[in-house]
């Protein structure tokens, strides 16, 4: 930034004097015409009042001494009011200029010169106007750059705190102000952002840990009351048991996945694991619902998948919402597809509109909806696992996901 500014200060200034380098150039050179014509006027008027003087005291006129009121390389000429040439002494070089004066007896007075005297005038004047032009241009750059210096310090500090805040760290200290009111009122209103930010996502996080706290309750009640169940002596029952406390344990380590994503928008258990095991594991489980529903859902593998690297709870949760959402939107049966390190979910439904594609990952506006979450939930969940879940086909709906690569895994597989 600091350099922009320089060099836009530089370019205005140097597009300033470009503009009036044309116009000063021209007064520059009648100032220098006109000083010339009125040096030799002068000139030409003291030798007719000295010729004018010694006419009126009868006095013979050297014109040779009268040389001496000349500058060098000037020259002379006397002509009577007759016409004759009483002196003549011209001046050396090309093209010359003159100026002329009457004496009292009406002799005519030239003195001339080289117009070359005139050139010269013109070029030290315009070296002159080229020095003060180089210290305009390194005035105007050296104040370019305390400006820019000013100005940039403020807006870098601006923009680390901005770039603070949008990784979550609310630990800066207050807003220095630099007495420029535009900064200032960025800098304010990030600052206010930034608090109110802070404070609803301390509120969020305390209501997170709440609801859970109570949600776990609820659940290790249930647990108690299943394994209770479990000591049945009735085989089925017992079974059946077995089964929701083996869902309960499920379920506590798919509230403590959520709530580490959460609270860090990320997670920490992140590992190599093999996706195909893991969406047949998933498939399987999802067979008695689908059966109940009088549908199929089926595992299909194009292209072995190499190791992917992720976390395998969060994973699983985005798979069952795809299945899920297959299940109540979509018609026919269901395929999961095993392409490499992605899993396409497709159903024989009608699939969806082309213009609602761009918010399907969008959720519902109302925030007291009870549906329309799932898919939305869907991508922030493989976004926090480093994944990617997109629409690849509306009619049928195809999703897939797309998980990163295990760093051992060839890339050839």
């Amino acid at each position: 930034m600091r350099r922009r500014l320089v060099v836009s200060t530089i370019a205005i200034v140097l597009v300033v004097l470009g503009t009036l380098a044309l116009p000063i150039g021209i007064v520059v050179y009648n100032t220098a015409e006109d000083q010339l014509n009125a040096t030799l006027t002068d000139q030409a008027n003291t030798v007719a009042a000295i010729i004018s003087e010694n006419a009126s005291l009868d006095r013979p006129t050297n014109y040779a001494q009268l040389d001496v009121n000349l500058g060098p390389n000037e020259g002379l000429e006397v002509i009577s009011a007759d016409g004759q040439m009483l002196y003549s002494e011209p001046a050396t070089g090309g093209s010359l200029r003159w100026a002329s004066a009457r004496t009292a007896n009406l002799d005519l007075v030239t003195v001339s010169t080289s117009a070359e005297l005139l050139d010269e005038n013109f070029q030290s004047q315009l070296q002159v106007l080229l020095l003060l032009a180089l210290g305009a241009i390194a005035a105007a750059a050296g104040l370019a750059a305390v400006q820019a210096h000013q100005l940039a310090r403020p807006l870098e500090r601006l923009a680390r705190r901005a770039g603070a805040i949008g990784e979550g760290d609310f630990s800066l200290g207050p807003f220095v102000r630099t007495r420029i009111p535009e900064i200032d009122g960025i800098g304010s209103a990030l600052e206010t952002s930034s608090q109110r930010v802070h404070t609803l996502l301390a509120n969020e996080r305390h209501f997170t840990a709440d609801a859970t706290h109570q949600l776990r309750t609820g659940i290790a009640g249930i647990a108690m009351r299943v394994e209770i169940l479990s000591m049945s002596a009735d085989p089925d029952i017992a079974g059946e048991a077995r089964t929701i406390l083996s869902q309960t344990d499920q379920l506590n380590a798919t509230i403590d996945e959520l709530l580490a994503a959460a609270r860090n928008r990320s997670t920490s258990e992140r590992s190599d694991f093999d996706l195909t095991a893991l969406v047949e594991h998933h498939v399987d489980e999802w067979q008695p619902r689908y059966a109940t529903a009088r549908r199929h859902i089926g595992l299909v593998v194009t292209t072995p998948s190499p190791l992917v690297h992720g976390t395998r709870g969060l994973a699983g949760q985005v798979i069952d919402v795809l299945v899920d959402n297959s299940l109540r939107h979509g018609a026919g049966s269901v395929t999961a597809l095993i392409d490499g390190p992605s899993v396409t979910i497709i159903d024989q439904g009608p699939g969806v509109e082309p213009e609602r594609l761009k918010s399907l990952f969008d959720g519902p506006v109302d925030p007291a909806a009870r549906h329309g979450r799932g898919l939305s939930l869907a991508r922030r969940l493989a976004q926090v696992d480093g994944a990617s879940l997109d629409v690849v086909g509306n009619r049928p709906l195809r999703l897939r996901l797309t998980l990163p690569r295990a760093e051992s895994a060839p890339s050839g597989t």
